[in-house]
């Protein structure tokens, strides 16, 4: 019987050792993969002449829509500004965190992280969402919000569109930009018209080198936005 208690004790100590290691291991090779985004952001942004902060947590603060306004312990990091082909945008780092509680009491903390881009616009437009994150949808649709949907088949399964005001939103979603918003380019990323601004988010952090590409997609979806919403602002 000792020779039995003593294996399971035996066991357990290996496992308890595993455990720490692989935890030690992960948080090493997240450091290290961390450590190269940040020196090729940093050589990205040298070349190019961008703006640069490492940390500003008021642009935490800059959205409510999704991701914004969830969890706590809310940064906004590797804040960049400048302009692509004369036009600005500015990008960031965003993440909060999440804790959960299991069946024995031990709390564990997730890291929810985001790469946000946006630009602005000539005029404030009613809050309007594009997404494919269907729980986020089903939590508006908890409030009495419903997806708005076109004529485009192929629209209405891709995306999900919350609007503050459905007239715009039809006004918005024209056959050209509907047609744009089925491009590749959007592929894992969400939009979102929040007054004067214009945001795009993917999951995860990035060293950049998608900028121009996400800057333009911004830009060329405000470009085929109807021009009488920034002129005739009597909705």
């Amino acid at each position: 019987m000792e020779a039995i208690f003593a294996l399971v004790f035996v066991m357990i100590v290996l496992l308890s050792v595993a455990a720490i290691g692989g935890a030690i291991w992960f948080a090493i090779h997240r450091h290290k993969r961390e450590k190269a985004r940040r020196a090729a952001l940093a050589s990205y942004v040298t070349a190019r002449g961008y703006g640069y902060l490492p940390e500003y947590n008021e642009r935490a603060q800059l959205f409510v829509s999704n991701p914004f306004g969830l969890g706590n312990n809310r940064r906004a990091l590797d804040v960049v500004w400048g302009a692509v082909g004369g036009r600005p945008f500015e990008t960031f780092a965003y993440r909060f965190e999440t804790q959960t509680t299991n069946g024995q009491g031990q709390t564990q903390t997730q890291v929810h992280p985001y790469q946000v881009a946006w630009i602005p616009m000539p005029a404030s437009v009613p809050t309007m969402r594009l997404t494919a994150d269907g729980a986020f949808q089903r939590f508006f649709a908890k409030m009495g919000a419903k997806d708005l949907e076109v004529e485009s088949h192929h629209f209405n399964e891709r995306w999900k569109v919350w609007c503050a005001d459905e007239r715009i939103g039809h006004a918005v979603l024209t056959p050209a930009l509907i047609d744009f918003m089925l491009a590749p380019g959007w592929a894992g990323r969400s939009l979102v018209i929040e007054g004067r601004l214009l945001m795009t988010y993917s999951k995860g952090h990035t060293n950049l080198t998608d900028l121009e590409g996400v800057v333009g997609g911004l830009y060329g979806f405000l470009d085929q936005m109807p021009k009488f919403l920034f002129t005739d602002q009597q909705y």
